[in-house]
């Protein structure tokens, strides 16, 4: 049931009443507007003999009703007046009620009208009580409900069609239990719903076509339990929902159809029902909801398909998933994320190029597969980001992983975090140019060298068990070749009967040298005194590298 604080008094009076454009009538129509107790308005409207409106039409004359007060106008009752089948279509020529109030506890029937003219109007009227029905209408011109106002249990438009004209609701207010465009054609022309308040009506667009013009809801309020736009074909016009508060109720756009238009929905406030935008073709387009705030409630992107989808400096107060069909980009920067995020690869795979995921503050789940996902492009093919901030994106998905206790994903995405962060302190040192450029360089290939080949900044124990074995082979080769040409050699402390060649005492020495163990029965002689110094510097360190390596694998 509609909302019934706002309700309306009318009282016929026995006088007369004039147009300002010259137009009179009988009879008076006094109607006074009330919210409760408290009086908000009073206004007089002519009162027209319904037989003369029906003959009028009836001889396809120009139709003006406007200030007027229409009680039970119908085009049911017009066929039956004059005999003439029902579903008719009746011809209703440069229909004009600007300002009117209609009334009926019947309902207001204006079914299979054909509204002909330049342009027809109901601009500030008024519909009161019952039914309002202007199914199978069509119109071929311009129809004009700006501010008007619809106190109904049910508006519908199902199955009309409008060819070029603009269709225009600009502030009007729907204060109804029903409001209905299913299957509405709504042609070439610009569709404006600006500022128009839907109360807490249901409405459903369902099936509804637009062509090439403009669909705007920009300011629109939603208070209603439903919103539905399921299967909507949009055309090549702009989609501006901006600032769109739709309330708490469930809104749908599934399975809907975007052309080549401009899709926005900026700064719109999406409520505690669901929000589904699932299986959408946006075709290619950039659909932005930036500035946008999702309350508690499903958000769902599931199998859609867009060019990129930019939600930059939202606030997502629910679980939103993302595991759309096909995209380029979705661009979550600066976001705040207090529930789930899902991108996670189910039966399907998700087909997406690149995320931006900059500046996040979580403080809830993300959800996302390393290799399924193929997370580590989704970062890195962002064109205009910088190295730290794509570190900064590694680093948000290292915490992620850590958080779901996915350790394995966790450590690849330190070592991405790791080596664009890397990359750019040498590009700033670069920047800075003399001797920041040197070192940025030198610090860079220490780094390199040291943290990440040597074992992949401590994730891997096994590759830096490897750098180990190679090292310590590498010193032992150093300690056969370096006697060949130069003063230099492994000398034994003691007597001794191992009767050991210089291979075998070589890899003995860079062992016993690689692992501090010093038992002293052979000692460095010449020019490999220095190199055995940095052998014991490369063991200790990698002992201890591997240490970390290793008991962070087993603590995990």
């Amino acid at each position: 049931m509609p909302n019934r604080a706002v309700h309306y008094i009318t009282q016929i009076l026995d006088e007369s009443f004039e147009t300002e454009d010259g137009r009179k009538f009988d009879k008076t129509a006094l109607i006074e507007k009330f919210k409760g107790q408290s009086k908000l308005s009073t206004k007089k409207l002519g009162v027209p003999n319904l037989i003369s409106i029906y003959q009028s039409i009836n001889k396809k004359e120009s139709i003006n009703l406007s200030h007027c007060y229409l009680k039970d106008f119908s085009l049911k009752e017009y066929r039956s007046f004059f005999k003439l089948a029902d579903g008719l279509p009746v011809v209703l020529t440069s229909f004009q009620a600007d300002h009117s109030f209609f009334e009926s506890e019947f309902g207001t029937d204006f079914t299979y009208a054909i509204f002909d003219g330049q342009s027809s109007s109901f601009a500030y009227s008024t519909f009161n009580l019952g039914r309002v029905n202007f199914n199978y209408t069509k119109c071929a011109s311009n129809l004009n409900f700006n501010h008007s106002e619809f106190n109904l249990e049910e508006l519908s438009f199902k199955f009309s069609e409008f060819e070029k004209g603009d269709i225009r609701f600009s502030a009007a207010i729907f204060n109804c239990t029903e409001v209905l465009f299913i299957n509405t054609n709504f042609g070439q022309g610009n569709v404006n719903f600006r500022h128009a308040n839907f109360k807490e009506s249901n409405v459903s667009f369902q099936y509804a076509r637009f062509d090439n013009g403009d669909v705007s809801f920009d300011k629109s309020i939603f208070r209603g339990d439903s919103i539905d736009f399921r299967k909507v074909e949009f055309g090549n016009g702009k989609a501006d929902f901006k600032r769109v508060d739709f309330g708490d109720g469930n809104l749908n756009f599934s399975e809907s159809e975007f052309k080549l238009g401009k899709i926005s929905f900026k700064s719109s406030i999406f409520g505690r029902g669901e929000k589904k935008f699932e299986s959408v073709d946006f075709s290619e387009n950039e659909v932005s909801f930036d500035g946008s705030v999702f309350k508690e409630g499903l958000l769902c992107f599931k199998n859609s398909s867009f060019k990129v989808l930019s939600l930059t400096d939202c606030n997502f107060g629910g679980h939103c998933d993302f595991r759309v069909e096909k995209g380029e980009l979705i661009d979550l920067s600066f976001s705040i994320v207090k529930d789930i995020i899902d991108f996670q690869a189910g039966q399907t795979n998700v087909n997406l190029k690149t995320l931006k995921i900059e500046g996040i503050k979580n403080m809830g789940k993300i959800f996302i597969s390393w290799e399924k996902n193929n997370a580590y492009q989704l970062i890195t093919s962002q064109k205009l980001s910088s190295y730290e901030s794509k570190a900064n994106q590694f680093h948000l998905l290292k915490e992620s992983f850590h958080q779901n206790g996915k350790f394995n994903s966790e450590d690849s995405a330190y070592v991405a975090f790791k080596r664009h962060r890397m990359i750019a302190e040498r590009n700033l040192g670069i920047k800075m140019g003399g001797f920041h450029a040197f070192k940025a360089h030198f610090f860079y290939a220490a780094k390199w060298l040291l943290f990440d080949k040597a074992g992949l900044f401590a994730t891997a124990p096994v590759r830096v068990f490897t750098s180990m074995i190679f090292v310590l082979s590498f010193f032992a080769i150093l300690y056969i070749i370096l006697p060949q040409f130069m003063h230099a050699g492994i000398e034994p402390s003691i007597i001794t009967n191992d009767h050991l060649n210089i291979v075998e005492k070589s890899f003995y020495h860079s062992a016993i040298t690689f692992f501090t163990i010093g038992y002293g029965d052979f000692y460095p002689s010449g020019h490999v005194r220095w190199l055995s110094a940095v052998e014991g510097w490369s063991g200790v360190f990698l002992m201890s590298y591997f240490t970390v390596a290793f008991v962070r694998k087993i603590l995990r």
